[in-house]
This record gives structure tokens, C-alpha cells and sequence, in this order.
């Protein structure tokens, strides 16, 4: 009985040393993804409409940090020499939805490792590796984890969640080295993580059938050129997705 008591001992010691490595893990992951966020908006983000004196960092002369605008200026020059996998940089103002977007060493690699290579459960936001990564398909897939902390593209299940969302957020930029863009939003649903919606080209015949199945109604209507697809994680059943669709128009 006595070395009966002391195994269940040793075993319940090590199950709670093993989780309480693994909930150390989990913070110390979701601070160095918060960081690595941070650090890129600090050093290669600025508001495209600001009158202030900036220090090309993203901080008003008086270390101030600019607060959201409605769009932004990225400094890709900056930006690829840190972090080469980089093709573009997806925003939406008042939201945490403000990423540098990743491609080029496939979808397994990305949904692991942060922009900086390191292994980290929140991955990066990345485009399909069956994409061109130059936005020039006619529909372009990204990925993003859907995280309990809002992070990454948490916040794409509010356009299922809450129907006033769309209202307040009918659009996103994406921002490339050679192209801005304009991402007007028509459709949001929940699919199977194999729906017709992850081809990297869509008929006009599968969009209207996209459309007529949106949580929320467009102001646009049906694009008829190139489309993006952004898709996360969602938990109505087994291998559930949330994607919302947008038209990719091209602004100044």
C-alpha cells in the first residue's frame, strides 16, 4: 500500500509539473506574439493622413503612439529586411486585426511560427501556398488562428457573432511592396475546412451562391474580379471554418 501511494504520488507531481510548464508555455507565447505585433507596428507602420512629425517608427516626435486611422503607410523597404517572407500587410482600423502577411515556406510552417521563425502556437498570417503570394489569383487565400486572446483573426467571428459588426467594418487594406488595395467585404459563413471557397479560382456562379448565404448583406454586391479569402478556425462542428470574402480593389 505504502509504495502503491508513493507511485500515484510521483504521478500526480509530474502531471502537475507538466501542466504547469505547459500554462507558463501558453502566457509566454501569447506575450512574445503580442510583442512581435507590437514591434511591427511600432517600427514600420505610420497613419497615412497624419500631420505629426514622426520618427518613421510608427511614434510621434513627443513618443507619443499614434492612435488608429482609418488607413495606413507601411514601410515595406524596412519591414522585408527583417522579415523576408513578407508579402503584404493587412489592416482594419479599431480592430487587432493588423498583421504583416506571410508566404513562402507553406502552410504548415506558418501555422506554428511567429514573423520571427520562433515556434509559437498563434502562428503567423499567411497566404495558401498554392497561391502566387502577388495577390494576382483570381481568388487569394489567407490563414490566421482563431486565439481565445482576440489575437490574430479572432476577430473575423464577429461578422457571424454580431450583426451590427459589418456596419463598422464593411472594409479592410491589404498593403503590398508594388500595390495597395481596398478589401470590400460581401460574404461571411461558416463552411467545412474543404469548401469550394478554398480554390484559388472562383465563378461568378459560386460567388452569388456565397453571397446568398452571408451573415451579413453586402453594400456592393457580387465582385466580378479578383477576390481574397480570409479563413480561421470556427467551432459549430468538427473542422469547422469561418471565412469572409472581400473584393480586392486596387487605391492609390
Amino acid at each position: 500500500n505504502r509504495a502503491l501511494y508513493y507511485v500515484i504520488l510521483v504521478v500526480l507531481l509530474g502531471v502537475l509539473v507538466f501542466s504547469a510548464v505547459k500554462i507558463i508555455s501558453y502566457f509566454r507565447q501569447q506575450a512574445a506574439a503580442a510583442d512581435a505585433q507590437q514591434g511591427v507596428l511600432d517600427d514600420f507602420i505610420t497613419p497615412a493622413n497624419s500631420d505629426d512629425t514622426t520618427d518613421g517608427q510608427g511614434t510621434t516626435s513627443d513618443d507619443t503612439k499614434t492612435p488608429d486611422q482609418d488607413s495606413i503607410t507601411v514601410n515595406f523597404d524596412k519591414m522585408l529586411e527583417k522579415y523576408p517572407d513578407v508579402v503584404g500587410f493587412i489592416y482594419a482600423a479599431n480592430t487587432n486585426i493588423k498583421y504583416a502577411i506571410q508566404h513562402g515556406k507553406g502552410n504548415d510552417y506558418y501555422l506554428t511560427h511567429d514573423s520571427e521563425g520562433n515556434t509559437n502556437n498563434n502562428g503567423s498570417i499567411f497566404v495558401e501556398q498554392l497561391n502566387s503570394g502577388s495577390f494576382s489569383d483570381n481568388n487569394t487565400i489567407i490563414y490566421g488562428h482563431n486565439m481565445k486572446t482576440g489575437m490574430m483573426f479572432a476577430n473575423l467571428r464577429n461578422y457571424h457573432t454580431d450583426k451590427s459588426y459589418y456596419a463598422a467594418h464593411p472594409y479592410m487594406y491589404i498593403y503590398t511592396p508594388s500595390q495597395n488595395y481596398r478589401l470590400d467585404l460581401f460574404a461571411g459563413f461558416v463552411c467545412e475546412h474543404d469548401d469550394e471557397i478554398y480554390n484559388t479560382s472562383l465563378t461568378q456562379e459560386q460567388l452569388e451562391a456565397m453571397a446568398a448565404k452571408s451573415d451579413f448583406t453586402s453594400k456592393i454586391g457580387t465582385p466580378t474580379g479578383k477576390t481574397v479569402t480570409l479563413s480561421t478556425c470556427s467551432y459549430e462542428f468538427d473542422n469547422a471554418r469561418y471565412v469572409v470574402i472581400g473584393s480586392l480593389v486596387p487605391i492609390d
